[in-house]
């Protein structure tokens, strides 16, 4: 917001900041969400997988989305789904126009 004062021999220009507000953080849910949404609607990759962090033993989420995966790691991808199916891997496929 700018605010012009007018004096009787000087002409000022001040400029005046309000301080930002932090926006709350959204739950986790949400945010994965409107990730996935984003993905499928500009054609992306979207991913989440988890690792266990070395230094800290305790499991870290990755959400990813963006051209992510060429074809030939899907298929290997695929792949080791499959070997693991006896293990509760799944994969599920939906077609989309």
């Amino acid at each position: 917001m700018n605010i012009l004062l007018l004096g009787a021999v000087n002409v000022t220009v001040m400029t005046i900041r309000k301080g930002r507000r932090k926006k709350p953080e959204k739950p986790f849910h949400e945010a994965v969400t409107d990730l996935l949404f984003s993905a499928m609607a500009n054609n992306e990759d979207f991913v989440l997988t988890y690792e266990t962090n070395p230094g800290t033993s305790k499991k870290e989420i990755h959400v990813m989305a963006g051209k992510l995966i060429n074809p030939e790691m899907l298929g290997s991808i695929k792949e080791e789904v499959a070997r693991q199916f006896e293990e509760g891997s799944g994969h599920h496929i939906r077609q989309i126009e």
